[in-house]
């Protein structure tokens, strides 16, 4: 499938700025399908993704949070981006949080210089791919940040942890700086679309009630390809 991408009344340069400094970025765009789409579609191509792996998210209410985590660490290397579009909101809660990845690796460090050496191992229920992730790596892009998911039967720590640190109580650390380091409580409305660099930073989901309509777009996903952008 191939989508033509029409204007898109948003100024690029400045939501890569957003997403360089704050680590996610805001457009508005009408509460349906095609215009979320073309609407990250563009952004897509302005950064150079070659497709997009799109997936509608439907659900009725959850009484748990969706644990704090970079998207996709069963990959070697996690997606450099990723986006969340409404079509309809929860009735109540649901909204996303965003944690700074590079704020917490760096507190951790501060803290227990050894926490460098952790290496977690992830895999999903649902794929059959695993790979082991530093808990903290230093990129071009960001220099440290976090790399994380929230304590799952489907984590092993496989790394040396610091002495006399077990593992119950390096995820409270870990969890305790993702907590420190917030950088925004997303409530949603219908349209909005959360750019999210998955790189820098850390996401979770609030309980929420009632129905709940989202669009999820993974750019360069090697596991689903959806829209080919074109070029």
């Amino acid at each position: 499938m191939e989508i033509i991408v029409q204007s898109v009344a948003v100024d690029l340069d400045e939501i890569v700025l957003d997403l360089n400094v704050r680590g996610y970025a805001l457009i508005r765009s009408e509460a349906n399908p095609h215009s979320l789409t073309e609407a990250a579609v563009r952004f897509g191509a302005h950064v150079g993704a070659a497709w997009v792996g799109v997936r509608v998210l439907e659900a009725h209410g959850s009484q748990e949070w969706l644990p704090r985590h970079t998207e996709q660490l069963d990959d070697p290397e996690p997606l450099r981006y990723f986006a969340l579009g409404c079509l309809s909101a929860s009735a109540s809660g649901g909204a996303t949080c965003l944690y700074d990845g590079r704020i917490a690796a760096r507190a951790l460090l501060e803290s227990r210089p050894e926490m460098a050496q952790v290496r977690i191992a992830y895999s999903t229920a649902w794929r059959p791919t695993s790979a082991t992730q530093p808990l903290i790596v230093e990129t071009p892009e960001h220099g440290l940040a976090l790399r994380f998911r929230s304590a799952l039967e489907t984590n092993t720590v496989c790394g040396p942890l610091p002495p006399s640190l077990s593992e119950a109580a390096m995820y409270t650390e870990v969890e305790a700086a993702l907590s420190e380091a917030i950088a925004v409580v997303h409530r949603w409305r219908p349209g909005d679309l959360l750019v999210v660099d998955n790189r820098a930073m850390i996401h979770a989901r609030e309980p929420f009630t009632g129905a709940r309509r989202m669009i999820r777009y993974r750019y360069d996903d090697p596991h689903f390809r959806t829209v080919i952008i074109a070029r």
